[in-house]
């Protein structure tokens, strides 16, 4: 899969000789914080917490910095990648995105297209800025946290599209693979409220309470393929000038769930769906998911967690500000399970943010973040089930 995701980097810079007269554009970011928590561990940490910061108190962080990029080789072909370096993450520089898109001219209201590499599936309302991230808020809702740490479509993607006067009408599907432990940190963990993004050769953490003991650390790699069967993916969209956007698109990794390779396929499936509106000068996001992960370790029984969630975020512009305000709510059910390790949970979050960008390449963001959960896994570190986690990030965003 490492090779897969490379090999697409390479093979474009490969093709791309001197004198070919290619377009190369792109840009990047330093993205700094200075963040405020509660005294609960965060999830990166091995914590039972829900925001990407805890237990710290006040303390200034390298949230990431960023290079992506755009090169057309011919008219039709596109080659992208973004690349992060992040303290936390296994390696000192990783992928989040690369893929190769084939994309034909058209003169005519129908165009189609194809690419493929490793993306994010069209999944977000929020995240449409670079580095897959919100133009709102610093820290996505629960199901783009979800999303950034274990999804990426490391396969291919074909697109049709219809293009009115005012109208525009898009579907994709797309066939993947290495992505069958998708669902082990709704499972295992539940929702988090994060921005950190796991890259392609990343780890993904999961809670201490997991290990022998509850000391020691608990990994899982999220982009493995164990089954050797693929997933896939289909959804459609339709696009207003004046209205705004619809979003539906179902998901199924087809991992068989008794399947292992060193860890277990969870068989993850969701539907979701989201809009983009607004109402004079404010922007509304919604998004609503819903789904079931099943693992079947020992052949003979499935063991669910169905997961559901919702947001709704009202944002406001204002020339060179932005206000946004999103609600959360989320869940998880455990079925089948016993009663001692019943995983579920229900959690609500509020989050407000203020940004500015006195020049182009400077933008500052005050958020506030609140979430309320309830979980029994808490019990496992001596604590009550019922939480409140506050996290306060002052970021400043430097790009270029």
């Amino acid at each position: 899969m490492r090779r897969l995701a490379l090999s697409l980097v390479v093979a474009g810079l490969l093709v791309a000789g001197p004198g070919r007269g290619q377009d190369l554009s792109g840009g990047g970011y330093l993205d700094l914080r200075m963040v405020n928590t509660g005294s609960e561990r965060a999830p990166v940490d091995g914590g039972p917490g829900k925001t990407r910061y805890g237990d710290d108190g006040t303390v200034v962080h390298l949230a990431e910095a960023a290079l992506y990029g755009n090169l057309q080789l011919t008219e039709d072909i596109l080659v992208f990648a973004d690349v992060r370096y992040e303290p936390s993450q296994r390696t000192a520089v990783d992928l989040i995105e690369s893929y190769v898109r084939y994309r034909p001219l058209s003169l005519s209201p129908w165009r189609w297209s194809v690419k493929a590499g490793a993306f994010f599936p069209p999944v977000s309302e929020e995240n449409t800025s670079p580095g897959w991230t919100s133009p709102w808020t610093l820290t996505p809702s629960a199901i783009n946290s979800w999303v950034g740490e274990e999804l990426r479509t490391i396969g291919a993607e074909g697109k049709v599209e219809w293009r009115g006067e005012s109208d525009r009408i898009e579907a994709e599907v797309a066939v993947f693979g290495w992505n069958d432990t998708a669902g082990v940190a709704l499972a295992d963990r539940g929702w988090a409220m994060t921005d950190r993004i796991t890259g392609v050769f990343d780890r993904l953490r999961l809670p201490n309470a997991l290990s022998t003991g509850g000391k020691g650390a608990v990994w899982r790699e999220p982009f493995s393929e164990i089954d050797n069967s693929p997933g896939w993916y289909a959804g459609v969209s339709w696009k207003h000038e004046d209205w705004g956007k619809l979003d539906l698109l179902y998901y199924d990794n087809e991992a068989n769930p008794s399947a292992f390779d060193q860890e277990y396929a969870w068989h993850t499936r969701f539907i979701s769906a989201g809009t983009t509106t607004g109402v004079g000068p404010v922007t509304i996001l919604a998004q609503v998911m819903s789904g079931t992960t099943t693992i079947n370790p020992e052949g003979d029984e499935d063991y669910d967690t169905d997961f559901q969630a919702a947001y709704l975020l009202l944002g406001y512009r204002l020339g060179r500000w932005r206000v946004a305000a999103r609600a959360d709510f989320f869940a998880t059910e455990a079925r089948n399970y016993y009663a001692p390790m019943r995983l579920s949970e229900h959690g609500t979050a509020q989050t407000l943010a203020v940004s500015w960008a006195p020049i182009d390449s400077l933008k500052l963001t005050l958020e506030g973040l609140r979430v309320d959960s309830w979980r029994t896994q808490r019990l496992s570190y001596g604590l009550s089930p019922g939480q409140v986690d506050h996290q306060i990030q002052l970021g400043a965003k430097l790009s270029f």
